[in-house]
C-alpha cells in the first residue's frame, strides 16, 4: 500500500457522510501523514499503531497523503505525541543519525541549537569516545545538548509544519516524507544556503518560530 510506510499510529477515525470508515494515521518510518479508509466496522482509538500495507486486516485502502495544515487541532495534538512516541519506539534508528555523521559532511547544524562549530565538537567526542549507544548517553556526553530526542522531534515537527510551506529553494528534509501546504499563504524563496540557515532565519524573522526555534501556535 505504501512504500515508506508499513506501519502508522492513529490520529483520528471518523464515518463520512457516504457511511466510509477512514481514519488519519502517522506512518511510524517517515512520519507521513496518510487517509485510509477502513474496513467496516473496524474501530481504532488514537495513538493505537495498526499495519497499513495489504496484509492489513483493518484497512482497506490507502486514499491519499495529507498535509500538516490539513489536519484538525486535535489531530495536531495527536500529531505530536505520535512523532514521540515514534522516536522513543526507534531510539536506536535516530541514535545512528548522529553517529552516522562525519566531518566530510554533517547534517547535525539542521537540529535546533547545533551551530557547525557546535557539530564538530559531538563528532570530536563520538571519534574519541566512540559511538553514542542511546539518547541518554549523547545527553550525557554533550554538554550543550539536555534532550536529543526532543531535538529530533523538533525538526521533524518543524519539517511538517514549516518546511511544507516552502515554494522555492532547496530546504532539507532529514527525517520526514512531506506533502506540501495546501494553504495561500506559503512562502516563496528565491534564494537559498547549502543548508536550511537561511530558511530558519527568515521564519524567525517572520513570526513563524519563536528565536528558540519553538513552532508558534
Amino acid at each position: 500500500m505504501s512504500k515508506n510506510e508499513d506501519y502508522g499510529i492513529v490520529l483520528s477515525q471518523k464515518v463520512t457522510k457516504d457511511n466510509i470508515n477512514t481514519a488519519n494515521v502517522m506512518g511510524t518510518n517517515k512520519f507521513t501523514l496518510i487517509n485510509i479508509e477502513l474496513n467496516e466496522g473496524v474501530e481504532l482509538r488514537p495513538q493505537e499503531k495498526i499495519l497499513i500495507t495489504k496484509d492489513s486486516d483493518k484497512v482497506k485502502k490507502l486514499n491519499h497523503r495529507l498535509s500538516y495544515d490539513d489536519l484538525s487541532n486535535v489531530e495536531l495534538q495527536e500529531v505530536e505525541k505520535a512523532i514521540h512516541t515514534i522516536i522513543i519506539t526507534n531510539e536506536n534508528k535516530y541514535v545512528d543519525f548522529f553517529n552516522r555523521q562525519s566531518k566530510e559532511g554533517t547534517q547535525l547544524h539542521f537540529l535546533d541549537g547545533i551551530s557547525r562549530k557546535n557539530a564538530i565538537k559531538v563528532l570530536d567526542d563520538k571519534e574519541k569516545n566512540g559511538k553514542f549507544e542511546s539518547f541518554e548517553d549523547i545527553n550525557k556526553r554533550i554538554s550543550f545538548i539536555e534532550d536529543s530526542e526532543d531535538l529530533i522531534a523538533k525538526r521533524v515537527l518543524y519539517e511538517l509544519s514549516e518546511l511544507n510551506k516552502i515554494r522555492q529553494g532547496r530546504p532539507t528534509y532529514l527525517f520526514t516524507v512531506v506533502k506540501r501546504s495546501t494553504k495561500k499563504e506559503t512562502l516563496e524563496l528565491d534564494e537559498f544556503e547549502d543548508d536550511d540557515s537561511y530558511f530558519i532565519e527568515k521564519l524567525k524573522r517572520e513570526g513563524l518560530i519563536s528565536q528558540e526555534g519553538k513552532r508558534i501556535k
